[in-house]
């Protein structure tokens, strides 16, 4: 069974990459978690989420971080039984299957997008979509301090002028990263049974002492056989500015894409 180092936080209750690699019976998943999520200030979340403006005033919320849905859900679930209902019939729109299913577990009744909508682009021409000739309605995206700002430029450039940010959360990089991914290599270079491992990148935050770590290893007779995979040409970009050429690159970033891309190459290759 090859092994494969997935270079991310794994998400909770259940995490689809863990899934769909344990499922195959052909690779064995290893998390190596390289940030750290707090809320940014969470009595301001709470006090937005009880206020005039939010209740009666925003019908539509979008979200597209699991991590900004755990910490939504979990403001949520201080707030009072009635708070709670009036919050719930607001129209959720959020990217990929994990937050939908989140969103619908905690008792938002309309929420859109899901498996319909794989990334922020799609998922802002859903909204425009949905809203075609209510260009100013109210609505707000929940967010993290770094974002991608696809969603927020497709809507304001199409005229929507009541979209608002809020941040619920703050990302850093653990301090642990290359302590962690050592553990785990350490532990890998004991099977003598499979000397091949993929090392999956999926963006280039906090995995710069892994970088480094592999270019000094590179060449070392006793090193596993390591392929690397990224998600997306902007990780592979960055790769490549350390003359690390990534083997493989998922055409999507989900656990389908991912895998499928890692088993065509090993059965190309006859591993």
């Amino acid at each position: 069974m090859t092994n494969v180092i997935l270079l991310k936080n794994a998400s909770i209750p259940c995490d689809p990459y863990d899934i769909k690699f344990s499922n195959s019976n052909k690779y064995k998943p290893n998390f190596v978690p390289l940030l750290t999520h707090r809320h940014k200030d969470k009595s301001q979340t709470l006090s937005f989420l009880i206020s005039d403006e939010f209740l009666n005033n925003i019908p539509i919320f979008i979200i597209t971080s699991q991590r900004a849905v755990e910490m939504f859900k979990e403001c949520i679930e201080e707030l009072n039984h009635d708070i709670r209902q009036r919050i719930y019939q607001k129209i959720g729109y959020t990217v990929g299957p994990a937050t939908y299913k989140i969103l619908k577990s905690v008792g938002f009744k309309d929420v859109r997008g899901g498996d319909e909508a794989g990334n922020g682009s799609k998922l802002a021409d859903l909204i425009k979509q949905d809203t075609i000739g209510r260009e100013n309605i109210p609505m707000v995206f929940f967010t993290g301090v770094i974002r991608k700002d696809i969603i927020p430029r497709k809507l304001i450039d199409s005229g929507y002028n009541n979209f608002q940010e809020f941040i619920l959360y703050q990302t850093g990089d653990r301090l642990d990263i290359i302590d962690n991914f050592k553990k785990v290599i350490h532990g890998l270079d004991k099977d003598k049974d499979n000397d091949d491992v993929w090392i999956v990148f999926f963006s280039p935050q906090g995995t710069k002492e892994i970088v480094n770590y592999l270019i000094d290893r590179d060449g070392d007779s006793n090193q596993k056989n390591w392929k690397i995979a990224s998600i997306g040409p902007t990780t592979r970009d960055y790769l490549k500015d350390f003359d690390l050429s990534p083997h493989v690159i998922a055409p999507k970033p989900d656990p389908e894409a991912l895998f499928e891309t890692i088993f065509q190459y090993d059965k190309t290759y006859a591993l």
